[in-house]
């Protein structure tokens, strides 16, 4: 990751280079999570997850943030519309869905997106 001082420039000029990918919108959620500015990161989070609710890597993100920082109703909410998008696409997400042990799941997921939120490293 780059320097503090230089991570506002380096967003600043991806999101202009490409204002509308997931994945840059994305990182500059978890760059508002690192500096505690948790209202403006669940703004970019809910940004990212409607960009492209495909994406189950932003969910299990979205979910780690609102589960350090938001209440029981706002995870159930979080929770209910991950279902409803059903995710098929990102990293993490695919390793864990087309793993061997998570075939039983049957496709659950909320057990999907609490799996993948474990795995994904600390930002506090």
């Amino acid at each position: 990751m780059a320097p503090r001082p230089a991570r506002k420039t380096k967003s600043v000029d991806a999101l202009k280079n490409c204002d509308n990918d997931a994945h840059v919108v994305l990182a500059v959620a978890k760059l508002f999570w690192l500096e505690r500015k948790n209202k403006k990161a669940k703004e970019w989070f809910i940004k990212a997850v409607k960009l492209d609710p495909d994406h189950g890597d932003t969910w299990a993100a979205y979910y780690k943030f609102t589960t350090d920082h938001g209440t029981e109703q706002e995870l159930q909410v979080l929770v209910d519309k991950c279902i409803q998008a059903d995710p098929k696409h990102g990293e993490r997400w695919c390793k864990l869905r087309k793993a061997i042990e998570n075939w039983r799941s049957d496709g659950n997921v909320e057990l999907m997106l609490k799996m993948c939120a474990k795995q994904l490293p600390e930002l506090r």
